[in-house]
């Protein structure tokens, strides 16, 4: 098993889909300032709110965007053997399916932690470097921003486990990559809607409140309305219920159940 997951975890970080995954953060970092820099020189002057601390301040009210966008990370981890739980080769052909699953999860959290390093390494070191000349980055905005980061990982963890439970559920990408969607942008987004004012609706209310992952990001911007019980009790929940689905449909897969293209690299 340690060696499955050791193996799986060189791969994805030596792929392109990694490296595409760096590039487009740096593309991000770099934007972001950009924006930052067009609207305190042609928009707001020199007003406040357009300063590098106020950069990594709004950042953290974003969160939730990578988080969509967790799914990418699942989809690197499963590679080219995807959808096939009948590929073996010499380090997992003595794996039994639920292991095979666990491994490929574990791997992508692995890559998850990588990546949310880097990103704060790019991001600070790019906003750092287009701020140099107003001053306004201080160690304390930084160190906020870490922690900022750390506790929003656990989330992050959910919406890989998530995607994960999607990919084995599908025998298409295409659709697993909607149902992610679904379950992570449309419904949320619905119930956030009837849960809050004008509507409070109360049921929605409460989900909105108490279940939802979504809302949670928002609230790790300010001290005050930080819940890290509940950051770290929900993203738990989330990821043994989308575990054992995607765990259970993964090793009740059937050779008839797969694209015959899958079919075709088991005999060969």
């Amino acid at each position: 098993m340690f060696r499955y997951i050791c193996s799986e975890f060189l791969r994805t970080i030596r792929s392109k889909y990694f490296l595409k995954i760096v590039i487009v953060i740096i593309a991000v970092s770099v934007l972001a300032n950009l924006t930052m820099i067009a609207f305190r020189d042609y928009v707001y002057g020199v007003n406040d709110g357009t300063y590098g601390y106020n950069l990594i301040m709004f950042a953290g009210g974003f969160f939730w965007l990578p988080y969509y966008t967790t799914i990418f990370i699942s989809d690197m981890v499963l590679g080219e053997t995807y959808p096939n739980p009948f590929i073996k080769d010499r380090i997992t052909k003595r794996l039994r399916r639920s292991y095979l699953y666990i491994g490929k999860l574990i791997t992508a959290w692995l890559d998850l932690i990588i990546i949310v390093i880097l990103s704060f390494i790019i991001f600070i070191g790019i906003s750092t470097l287009f701020q140099l000349s107003t001053g306004s980055l201080s160690g304390a905005v930084v160190v906020d921003f870490a922690v900022n980061i750390l506790l929003a990982t656990p989330l992050f963890a959910a919406g890989c486990s998530i995607g994960m439970m999607c990919l084995f559920m599908k025998e298409k990408k295409t659709g697993a990559f909607l149902i992610f969607w679904v379950l992570t942008i449309v419904i949320p987004r619905c119930v956030m809607l009837l849960g809050a004012e004008p509507l409070s609706i109360e049921v929605f209310k409460f989900i909105k409140d108490k279940i939802l992952l979504t809302p949670q990001f928002t609230t790790l911007q300010f001290y005050a309305s930080r819940n890290v019980p509940q950051i770290l009790i929900s993203s738990t929940v989330y990821i043994i219920i989308s575990t054992l689905l995607g765990g259970l449909t993964f090793c009740r897969k059937r050779i008839d159940n797969l694209p015959a293209s899958a079919g075709r690299k088991r005999n060969e």
